[in-house]
């Protein structure tokens, strides 16, 4: 299979580069609200 050499504008780039700054971000706040949702949870079933 051939893979073409595509050229992207300068604002795609930039896009996708803040894009996938953004999603890392937002996948390290929800890492950190998760042992606060498991513990809330937990409580709210007071099997802490």
């Amino acid at each position: 299979m051939e893979t073409k050499n595509i050229k992207k504008c300068v604002h795609c780039e930039n896009r996708a580069k803040e894009d996938s700054g953004q999603e890392e971000i937002n996948f390290a706040v929800l890492l950190a609200l998760v042992p606060l949702m498991t513990l809330t949870l937990f409580s709210q079933l007071n099997l802490l």
